[in-house]
């Protein structure tokens, strides 16, 4: 492991919002890779079939999370859940992702009609809101997990596109760019070798928050009972169906919504680690804030005062000097 990536490394694991977010976010990967590795086998109970003589049972050592009206174990439905939730929402920030650097990278470099065209036909998709978008598609194409992730990408792509240029359009107007392009450099050798090191990191930062966006959107979505197929367990269409029982039998609603909330949280606090790591202007900072890292370089020993942030730190170095 190199110098760089330790450093990373330890600055996020100084957050202990980033280390919450680090690890319920893990901890659900794993269960909905486990989920798909093994056929629906590490689930207690079958997800799918109904048992009216367990039905409305609360939280038990048998039933964890307690069962629905038909019987039917939330936590099996929750874990059955999870590999919907998190692959569609994880291949919806993917796809967006890759887009928006693809289309990003075009109208920052080149300019001219490239950026024109680019950056008409994204301000039309972000004239729209997203979550009136996604219904409108997903309701069209119809009940299908295919479906419902084309009307999340369809949506989802624009705000990369806006990151992505930007980026590049900062990157194109340094020193060593010119001097690349004075050498005859390729676009794809210039791209590889001075834009996308500078594009990925707020790409990865911006991405690991936003699939929290999209798995609340895609639950929405299910909670409308909308795109997804109604055999397929999913955490907001869970809501929907016992959203009646929530004052007999609370725990129905409350538990897979504070599944959605706990996944939500944990990329956001993932994402918001990921960027005080990758930010330099923070990392002094940070690493004062971590107990037992070393001091950077240029960052005195003895601070002049409390630094609750990056603004007071220059405030506090401008009065010194």
């Amino acid at each position: 492991m190199s110098s760089e990536s330790k450093r990373l490394r330890r600055l996020l694991m100084s957050n202990p919002l980033s280390i919450f977010g680090l690890v319920t976010t893990a901890v659900f990967v794993i269960l909905a890779v486990l989920e798909v590795a093994s056929f629906g086998k590490i689930t207690p109970f079958n997800p799918y079939t109904p048992d009216f003589s367990s039905a409305n049972l609360g939280p038990s050592f048998v039933h964890l999370f307690g069962t629905d009206f038909e019987g039917r174990d939330i936590f099996s439905q929750v874990i059955a859940a999870l590999p919907v939730d998190m692959g569609i929402s994880i291949a919806v920030v993917v796809t967006s992702a890759f887009m928006g650097i693809v289309l990003g990278t075009l109208a920052g470099y080149f300019r001219g009609i490239f950026d024109e065209v680019i950056m008409r036909l994204t301000d039309m998709f972000l004239a729209f809101p997203q979550i009136i978008m996604s219904l409108a598609i997903a309701a069209t194409l119809g009940p299908s997990l295919l479906n419902v992730t084309i009307s999340l990408i369809v949506v989802w792509w624009p705000p990369y596109v806006r990151l992505v240029r930007g980026a590049v359009l900062a990157v194109a107007a340094e020193d060593y760019v010119s001097v690349s392009k004075a050498l005859n450099s390729s676009f794809l050798y210039i791209v590889r070798k001075d834009a996308l090191p500078n594009v990925l990191p707020s790409v990865l930062v911006y991405a690991t928050t936003d699939i929290g966006s999209a798995l609340l959107t895609l639950s929405t979505l299910g909670y409308l009972n909308v795109g997804i197929p109604a055999a397929m367990p999913e955490l907001g269409k869970m809501v929907s169906y016992v959203t009646y029982n929530l004052y007999l039998y609370p725990t129905q609603v409350i538990i897979p919504a504070l599944i959605v909330m706990l996944m939500v949280a944990g990329f956001s606090f993932l994402g918001e680690g990921l960027r005080e790591s990758l930010d330099v202007k923070l990392r002094p900072h940070i690493l004062m804030r971590g107990r037992g890292i070393e001091k950077p370089e240029g960052v005195p020993a003895k601070l002049p005062g409390p630094m609750p942030g990056p603004t007071r730190q220059s405030s506090d170095s401008s009065h010194t000097a």
